[in-house]
């Protein structure tokens, strides 16, 4: 649901044999890309194990991060990325992903600007949505970053691509083009969305938030970090595309998630461990945001890693 399991990962790692071949790593980044696929859609999945090349890109680039904490330098800007975070840099955007975290994966889609010349896909760019905004935009400095505040469009978007991409036999063939555009679609259903993105100040407050979820609220968080409420609020909508609240419950709910696949505490406990007194609010919340129980999710975890 939230994370691939370790099983998976080398079937993940496979895509265009770059990530488990260093010595062709180092020839697709040595070569600004130049070695990749002529096909209008290509993939690539790897650990973020050193820096790819600065400058802009013969194609979109959407970089989802899978796993770990990954920085995209675009211009003078660093924007952090998390998991279940999105990075959407047009042909023109000129930026490299830093490899500050040897153990974060990205899964990266590259759209040759080609598929968008006509058809469908010239119907998609042509929309007045933020994403189409950003991928129409010929700026050598913008970018547009997407956040799945509670994990659930773009990792099983993502794992149906990948999985329909390798079916293919690594080509883009009509299959994955139909996936390609399901995708697009999805994405302008995500409304936290940043043309800014996380800088150092937004990640002290991620990684605040994150390690007192149970206990955090919007004056709280705002305090402890000199701010005012609504200030505090303005903020983090601009850097997160979401309201401070959610990030809040958002917060509580990845760490329930963690505690109900980790630990052996009953749901009740679960849910007093991540700040819900009351089990029936903590349950109606998580089936709201999962479509699917605490328990139940717990089951359906244990069954995946018993795989």
């Amino acid at each position: 649901m939230a994370t691939i399991s370790h099983a998976e990962l080398p079937h993940f790692e496979r895509f265009n044999q770059v990530a488990q071949d260093d010595a062709l790593f180092d020839e697709l980044v040595s070569s600004g890309f130049a070695e990749l696929p002529p096909d209008e859609v290509f993939m690539v999945a790897h650990k973020m194990v050193r820096d790819t090349p600065y400058g802009p890109r013969p194609f979109h680039e959407l970089t989802y991060v899978l796993e770990g904490h990954v920085v995209a330098r675009i211009g003078a800007q660093e924007v952090h990325l998390l998991p279940d975070s999105l990075l959407i840099a047009p042909p023109a955007c000129r930026h490299k992903l830093v490899a500050t975290d040897p153990e974060a994966i990205v899964v990266v889609l590259c759209l040759r600007p080609t598929l968008f010349a006509s058809g469908v896909f010239a119907e998609f760019l042509a929309q007045d949505t933020a994403v189409a905004h950003a991928m129409r935009s010929e700026e050598a400095d913008d970018y547009l970053v997407l956040s799945d505040t509670y994990g659930r469009i773009l990792y099983r978007s993502f794992r149906t691509l990948l999985k329909e991409y390798a079916h293919a036999g690594y080509t883009a063939s009509f299959s994955v083009k139909a996936r390609v555009l399901l995708l697009l679609s999805q994405l302008t259903e995500i409304d936290t969305y940043s043309f800014y993105g996380l800088d150092q100040r937004m990640m002290e407050v991620v990684g605040y938030l994150r390690e007192h979820c149970a206990t955090v609220s919007v004056a709280s968080l705002a305090a402890h970090f000199g701010y005012s409420e609504t200030y505090f609020s303005q903020l983090v909508h601009r850097r997160c595309g979401a309201r401070a609240r959610e990030l809040i419950v958002a917060a509580r709910l990845r760490r329930a998630r963690e505690l109900l696949v980790t630990t052996d505490l009953s749901t009740q406990g679960v849910s007093l461990a991540v700040g819900y007194e009351s089990y029936s609010h903590f349950n109606r919340i998580f089936r709201k945001v999962y479509h699917i129980t605490p328990a139940a999710y717990r089951a359906f975890a244990a069954r995946e890693i018993g795989r």
